[in-house]
């Protein structure tokens, strides 16, 4: 049996846990109250969410965590050290700028989500496995784009500007074109923003319907690897407009990325990262050449890439390495 320490909040970690868990890879669950967010009761079902670490421990053979274990124990880690006595198998699934140094942490398997987590710890001598994350999002054919989406998040994901919200306020007033631009940001005041073809949703958008609306999808990363929101939108048949720069630009049509210059940071995460700079003007051309014209093909490649990354084509791949 295959367990995970998680929360069940309308969160990244949240979404992707209950991922593995609706497609059959994950079975059992000990849930984690969200610091901000709290916990949704209805998300698993009340056989598979253990009470207490003792009760999931007995009832699992393999821990998948998902960056989320730290919260039981303090920064220390000492979680993997407790399921490990137990007897049971720790694969880790890295957050590359967010996890621990190696000499803190061992667990069985480091379980790769980009081939950039991959890179870094390759660098400091450590080997794992490789695999994306499925992505199962409703896909509807996009022709002509002329409105964009940006997901800001939860104002922790405002920490350093991690999704590039604050260069997409400032293209903003460079926008000339009738592009209609909406902006989602849950706990993010825009009390400033005051522009007609602007349109801002404070409100928690429910996952089932992020990738509803919209034709493009406006998202200047700065520090992702593993960027879900890129591939949910790229899934969903949106033009993608992020940074050209790996890991991204390996699987993502190239033509509408932005060019960035990238530089080392240090000291504010437990890695080194490298933090992606964007022009606001030319973030606000690149909204303006784009609106109004066809983007059927890149929509089309969407669904083809969607297909190939689905949960029917790599859930056989992680339950073996699982």
């Amino acid at each position: 049996m295959i367990g995970s320490i998680i929360f069940a909040a309308n969160t990244g970690l949240g979404i992707l846990a209950k991922s593995f868990y609706d497609n059959g890879v994950v079975g059992k669950v000990l849930v984690i109250n969200h610091p901000n967010y709290g916990k949704k009761d209805d998300w698993y079902k009340p056989e598979d969410v253990c009470d207490t670490l003792e009760e999931f421990l007995k009832s699992v053979d393999t821990v998948l965590l998902f960056e989320v274990a730290d919260l039981l124990n303090g920064t220390d880690w000492t979680i993997l050290e407790t399921i490990q006595r137990a007897g049971k198998r720790v694969v880790l699934m890295p957050m590359y700028e967010s996890t621990p140094t190696p000499q803190h942490i061992k667990p069985d398997l480091w379980l790769f989500p980009s081939k950039l987590d991959e890179l870094v710890y390759r660098k400091k001598g450590i080997y794992g496995q490789t695999l994306t994350i499925p992505v199962d999002v409703p896909w509807r054919l996009r022709k002509r784009a002329k409105v964009f989406v940006h997901n800001a998040g939860s104002s922790g994901s405002q920490y350093m500007d991690r999704n590039g919200t604050e260069v997409l306020l400032k293209a903003l007033p460079y926008v000339k074109s009738d592009a209609k631009i909406i902006i989602r940001g849950r706990d993010i005041r825009f009390d400033d923003l005051n522009l007609p073809n602007v349109t801002t949703v404070s409100r928690d958008v429910p996952y089932s319907e992020l990738w509803d609306e919209g034709d493009a999808f406006i998202f200047p990363e700065r520090i992702n690897g593993l960027c879900l929101p890129l591939q949910e939108a790229h899934a969903a048949g949106m033009l993608v407009i992020a940074g050209n720069r790996f890991p991204v630009n390996c699987w993502l049509p190239n033509e509408p990325l932005l060019p960035v210059t990238e530089t080392l940071v240090t000291g504010k995460y437990w890695q080194d990262v490298m933090m992606a700079d964007y022009n606001a003007e030319s973030l606000a051309a690149s909204i303006d050449s784009w609106y109004g014209r066809d983007i059927t093909c890149f929509s089309e490649v969407g669904q083809a890439w969607a297909k190939q990354n689905s949960w029917d084509k790599l859930r056989g791949k992680y339950l073996e390495v699982l």
